[in-house]
């Protein structure tokens, strides 16, 4: 039985990005190369610890909800393909959180997902842009018609990197979301007033941290 790294699984309701507010089983896999500053999750690191496949789907199908979030660290620097077909066949309504930048070989696989949260790193996240910009992933992931572009913004000229990159990419305004970077509900509050404004602006979406509001930087809720 194959098994894919684990750094924790719990069942909550989802904070961020287009299915926000709706319950959802969280499988977050250990494992990140990329390194941001503001890193919220930065025990998921290292790695986890090996959980087989019959395990995580016994776990999550406790919880009342079938939409489960396959997030990390980044899921896609493990091979993650059995983990989406078991979840699949089990009858799950699929998210991958991801950043983007693991080689296309690797992502594939997200085609078996039924919602992709694609979240670039800005400069913001303190990494080099040719370690954090991989277009050729971007615009494949893009191309699956399952992708929203989730982009975490610090300050106000973050926003014109954003309008820069969904250019490029020839984004619709509608698949794309700008996210307060914030660890404490007032952070996200005040980010939030001119945030709104800027998405208002361009016809994008705007995204809460909903978890942040409501439990601050607590792990596992």
């Amino acid at each position: 039985m194959s098994s894919v790294q684990i750094a924790e699984m719990f069942y909550s309701i989802q904070g961020e990005g287009a299915s926000c507010g709706r319950a959802t089983a969280f499988v977050r896999l250990g494992g990140c190369t990329l390194g941001c500053q503001w890193c919220d999750t930065k025990y998921s690191w290292p790695g986890g610890t090996p959980i087989e496949l019959q395990t995580i789907l016994e776990t999550i199908q406790k919880f009342p909800a079938r939409r489960v979030v396959v997030t990390g660290g980044e899921p896609f620097e493990q091979d993650i393909a059995p983990l989406l077909h078991a979840l699949k066949q089990a009858d799950f309504t699929i998210e991958i959180e991801t950043a983007g930048f693991a080689p296309l070989e690797q992502v594939r696989c997200a085609v078996l997902a039924d919602q992709l949260n694609v979240s670039p790193k800005l400069a913001n996240a303190g990494v080099p842009y040719a370690r954090r910009i991989h277009l050729p992933v971007l615009q494949w992931l893009r191309d699956t018609g399952k992708a929203y572009f989730k982009f975490v913004i610090e300050q106000p000229a973050d926003v014109g990197e954003v309008d820069a990159l969904v250019s490029n990419l020839a984004l619709a305004p509608e698949r794309v979301l700008l996210m307060p970077q914030a660890l404490t509900p007032d952070d996200v509050l005040s980010k939030s007033r001119w945030l709104v404004d800027e998405c208002k602006t361009r016809g994008y979406g705007y995204s809460p941290r909903l978890h942040i509001l409501l439990w601050g930087a607590k792990r596992g809720v």
